[in-house]
């Protein structure tokens, strides 16, 4: 797993690095104790959408871990170079066969030593439905369809609960 912990050389110079204290906030940092690099460990960026269909919310089971066998909407990683709302159309398309169009900003979610999820709003536009190496099945649920039991992480449960708040239905789960 990556972690401050896990990074001991420089990738500029392959010197040692070692735990400081970097100005301007004095947070811990791993700094080269040769070229004086300061490798920050920041967070990676996931973009996902939550396709709407006639009131309903397109779910994948996810076929890999983690998550294997629990329901998610269609997201993943931003790729270098890539802006985020690029990649929430790339990500939408690589796992469902759909075209969509982004609709609006759900919302942001951030966890500690976590990705940065940013979930949009999304209205299929075309393409034929079909699952992926990284998905097993497709759905299309109303939010009473919702398997509250068996969703992948915490940014789809909370995603899901306020997309069924703001259609003005009670969310479970």
């Amino acid at each position: 797993m990556l972690a401050p912990h896990t990074i001991r050389f420089c990738p500029l110079c392959a010197g040692s690095l070692v735990r400081e204290a970097v100005p301007p906030d004095q947070r811990e940092q791993a700094v080269c104790s040769r070229c004086g690099f300061v490798f920050y460990l920041n967070p990676k960026v996931v973009a996902g959408t939550i396709p709407e269909r006639d009131g309903r919310v397109l779910l994948t089971r996810r076929a890999i871990d983690p998550g294997r066998g629990l329901w998610t909407f269609p997201g993943g990683f931003v790729d270098f170079g890539e802006s985020v709302t690029d990649a929430a159309l790339r990500e939408t398309f690589e796992e469902t066969g759909l075209r969509v169009v982004l609709t609006g900003l759900h919302n942001v979610y951030s966890y500690p030593a976590a990705p940065v999820i940013v979930v949009y709003r999304a209205a299929v536009t075309g393409g034929t439905l079909r699952a992926c190496a990284e998905n097993d099945m497709l759905e299309w649920r109303s939010p009473a369809e919702i398997p509250w039991d068996a969703l992948a992480f915490p940014s789809t449960r909370e995603a899901l609960r306020e997309w069924v708040a703001r259609r003005g239905e009670t969310p479970g789960g």
